[in-house]
Parts: structure tokens; sequence; C-alpha cells
């Protein structure tokens, strides 16, 4: 996959409210009254001010062993989770997903609640803004028979929040405003990045991040699909 930066549509991206709903434990199709109003005036702004940004490129794998994944460019990824899922890939795609406008809409609001329901916003917005372009890459290698596995961020499970340095050296997402800090974490803080798998065949029994999550059953982000 060529160096890809994207805009991605709103419009086209499902399951931002219903994840909101979850993360704020509000049934948004029935919403008490006291909580409808900072609901929708929340969703207005969020919906005005938020914009996404993606960036995803591909890189030929040269081999994998139990403990690392070592490209033709010979950058090195050190991650025995990663490479145990990607075992069969002959090329590691790198991405990433960051909301534009989150921290100036946060910084402005006074209310807590409001920051609340807005923090839950930009995070929704990111997560399935995440989702959408990982399908998307999936349909674009199908049609040249290739298929791609979940994709797995630093810090994630077992995987080393340091290997999001080598991402970082791979992708350059500085590009689309993302920063990282000497901690590791990325600014805009609403941003998700990952690695996912390129393989020749289909994937036999699909391992997804949440599969390996002590958390899965709580987290109101689980399986997002």
């Amino acid at each position: 996959m060529k160096r890809q930066i994207k805009h991605i549509p709103m419009e086209q991206v499902t399951g931002i409210e219903a994840m909101v709903g979850r993360m704020m434990k509000l049934d948004v199709v029935h919403l008490p009254l006291k909580f409808h109003k900072p609901f929708e005036s929340t969703k207005e702004i969020a919906y005005q001010k938020f914009a996404m940004t993606s960036l995803v490129e591909s890189f030929k794998i040269e081999c994998i062993d139990s403990e690392k994944i070592v490209l033709v460019n010979q950058h090195v990824i050190a991650s025995e989770c990663l490479a145990e899922m990607f075992r069969d890939a002959v090329m590691l795609g790198v991405s990433v997903v960051t909301l534009h406008g989150y921290e100036e809409v946060d910084e402005a609001e006074d209310n807590m609640f409001r920051k609340l329901l807005l923090d839950s916003w930009g995070t929704a917005f990111v997560e399935c803004g995440n989702q959408w372009m990982m399908e998307q890459i999936e349909q674009e290698l199908l049609a040249d028979s290739l298929y791609a596995t979940y994709s797995f961020s630093p810090g994630q499970n077992d995987i080393p929040l340091i290997v999001q340095q080598t991402l970082f050296e791979l992708l350059s997402p500085e590009e689309i405003g993302v920063t990282l800090s000497d901690k590791f974490m990325m600014h805009p803080k609403k941003s998700i990045s990952g690695f996912f798998g390129i393989q020749t065949k289909p994937c036999e029994n699909r391992v997804r991040p949440c599969d390996l999550c002590e958390r899965r059953d709580t987290c109101p982000n689980a399986y997002l699909e």
C-alpha cells in the first residue's frame, strides 16, 4: 500500500452515538429529560468542530521470528505479540488516525458533565473513525487478493509502548499534525496508531485485540465492528 492521507467523512462513520451512550452509561434512544439538552448540544458541537484524518502505509517484511518483525528497510518491531499475530504476513501495515478540534472545544467548556460528554464524543469519533479506515483498507486489499489482520496498537495487551517510536519513524505522522512525547504519548491525545498484517491468504480464526484483553467484558469499546 502506498502512503495515503485521507479525510474521514463523518457521514460515513457509524456507531459514534451508541459508543458515547455506552461510555456515559446512557440510553441514547430514551434519554432522560435532564440529559437530553447537554447530550444533543455537545453532539452538535462535536459534529461541527471535530475533523478526522488518517494516514496509512505498508512496508515489506524481510523476516519474522518469535520476538520481532524485521522489515526490508531494516526497521525492527520488537514485540512477541505482534510477531505471533502477523506470522503469516508478507507486509506490515502502519496507520494513525487523529481527531482535530477536540482540545479547543474541551478548553472552552467549563461544565464538568458537558466536558465528560465531549470527551466521550472525542473518543467515540476517533475509535469509530479508525474502524471505518480499516474497513476501507480491507476492501482495497481484497481487490488485489490480499487480506488484512486486525490492527494492534502500541501499549495494547503485551505490545511494548516503546514500539510507538518505531511506528513514528516509519510513518512520520507529523505530516497530519500528530507528534510523540518523550514518554511515547501522542498529541492530539485523541489519536490511534496501529500495526496490521497483510497476507496473501485469508486469515483463519482472526484474533482481535479484545480477545487478548482482560477488560473485554466491561470495556465500552470492546469488539467495535
